[in-house]
């Protein structure tokens, strides 16, 4: 598959913001929201449960980022995988968000 076609690279991920979201704008005047989310959820894998636990980065660009969440908000996360470089030979995923909700758990 070369640059130009699509495919699939699709994520649907819910879980706890565990960073103060860091806000900023490009020079465009774009702005750019990153925070780390916690997931954790017991998932079944070959017919057994695995419990699951993990962090990735988020980032947001333009007003899919809601000013009102903030650490330790619940949220659902859905948007597509890609990687930031930092150093050569050092990557990691990211998450870029298309929508973000909060979810509200009933005690």
């Amino acid at each position: 598959m070369n640059q130009t076609e699509e495919g699939v690279n699709r994520l649907i991920l819910s879980g706890e913001v565990v960073s103060e979201p860091a806000s900023r704008k490009t020079p465009a005047g774009i702005s750019i929201t990153r925070f780390t989310l916690q997931h954790q959820s017991i998932q079944q894998e070959a017919g057994n449960p695995k419990k699951v636990d993990c962090r990735i980065m988020v980032t947001a660009f333009g007003d899919v980022f809601h000013h009102s969440i903030g650490k330790g908000a619940q949220i659902e996360v859905q948007g597509f995988l890609s990687y930031e470089s930092r150093q050569k030979m050092e990557t990691r995923l990211i998450v870029h968000a298309q929508s973000i909700k909060e979810l509200k758990y009933k005690d």
